[in-house]
């Protein structure tokens, strides 16, 4: 089996949403609740931060490989009111740092 470089998808970004979807009712109205814990507004399906982040960060992947990301990219995807430590805690668990430059990372979960 012959394995093909992945290559990114032609779509238009204009249509994508940025922000974490519900896995049950698939509703953007997810919001932290505490400090590593959120809870969707809809259907009150409770899932940690950690996860959510790094699923929603897996599918977006697949839209664009080798994509690099930098804080506040991070912060404007999940589109959610996180803490300093939470965020450092999605980024140490999902992302590498690129090279030696501190703010700058690539997911690699």
């Amino acid at each position: 089996m012959m394995l093909r470089a992945r290559v990114p998808l032609p779509i238009i970004t204009r249509n994508i949403r940025r922000g974490i979807k519900c896995r049950r009712c698939h509703a953007f109205g997810w919001q932290t609740i505490g400090g590593s814990i959120g809870k969707c507004s809809s259907c009150g399906q409770v899932e940690s931060v950690q996860m959510v982040a790094r699923d929603y960060f897996s599918k977006l992947d697949l839209l664009y490989p080798d994509d690099i990301y930098k804080r506040r990219d991070i912060m404007d995807h999940l589109n959610l009111s996180i803490s300093e430590y939470t965020l450092q805690k999605v980024i140490r668990s999902n992302f590498k740092r690129l090279g030696h430059h501190k703010r700058i990372y690539f997911f690699s979960p």
